[in-house]
């Protein structure tokens, strides 16, 4: 599972630098928001795992995500510390 987040953060960088090289079009940035969300939610699950709590990384957590991008990540931040 990590090597799929760490293929997905390299692929965020790429596009990050494709789309700073030129132009971007509308499709590069949309990737580049479902993709700064998914691995923002990994990373965050990832630091907050140290201190015991975890996101759940399931279909229902990665289309939030998917669709609020790096706010979804917050949002379901504070919702697993209010133990929703």
């Amino acid at each position: 599972m990590t090597l799929i987040f760490i293929g997905l953060f390299i692929l965020l960088l790429v596009l990050i630098v494709v789309s700073s090289l030129k132009k971007p079009y509308k499709v590069i940035k949309f990737a580049i928001h479902i993709l700064g969300g998914i691995v923002g939610l990994w990373i965050v699950d990832l630091f907050l795992g140290v201190f015991g709590i975890e996101i759940p990384i399931n279909v229902f957590t990665i289309c939030t995500v998917a669709l609020l991008g790096f706010p979804g990540v917050i949002v379901l931040t504070i919702l697993q510390l209010c133990g929703i």
